[in-house]
């Protein structure tokens, strides 16, 4: 065994890996502050291993960050789904961590392995809760600055949030 987090490319067979660290982490980032229904709709629709398997077979990419063999985090490429997209954009659907490695390092190897496997497009764009100060600092770290705001829907309830993009290279 080892202690070292190992970030890899995961297909539609790691849907089940998939869909537990999504529930994990999204529960953990968002539980006290979105209602409780409304966190276990999203989680239901949205990271059903099912659902993760068809966007991975249709052409989004995902990755995994574990440790021993245990999925810690995830990062999901997809087609953008935002109204400020342009030709040549790709969008960062989701970036997830458990917190107890937060500050390690792993989120941004994660991260990493996401900008890696956006080669050949223009931009990365993302969509952040407009209240969530920790991602907006790591995003702006990353040379990511807003351009827009959407309205994210979780579980039936709107929340607001801030559209944000950033050159890629060699396009930046």
């Amino acid at each position: 065994m080892t202690d070292q987090a190992q970030i890899r490319t995961a297909t539609a067979a790691d849907a089940a890996r998939l869909s537990l660290v999504a529930n994990a982490t999204f529960l953990e980032t968002f539980a006290g502050t979105i209602s409780g229904d409304a966190l276990v709709a999203h989680c239901v629709k949205e990271h059903d291993a099912g659902h993760l398997a068809a966007l991975i077979e249709s052409g989004a990419r995902a990755w995994l960050a574990e440790l021993n063999g245990a999925p810690i985090g995830y990062a999901l490429l997809t087609k953008p789904d935002l109204d400020a997209a342009q030709t040549g954009d790709i969008e960062l659907k989701k970036i997830y961590l458990l917190s107890q490695f937060h500050g390690t390092g792993i989120a941004r190897d994660l991260f990493q392995a996401a900008v890696d496997g956006a080669y050949g497009f223009k931009r990365l764009l993302l969509g952040v809760k407009e209240d969530n100060s920790r991602a907006i600092a790591f995003y702006t770290k990353q040379g990511f600055k807003q351009i827009g705001t959407r309205k994210f829907d979780v579980g039936g309830t709107l929340y607001d949030d801030v559209v944000l993009a950033r050159g890629l290279t060699p396009f930046a």
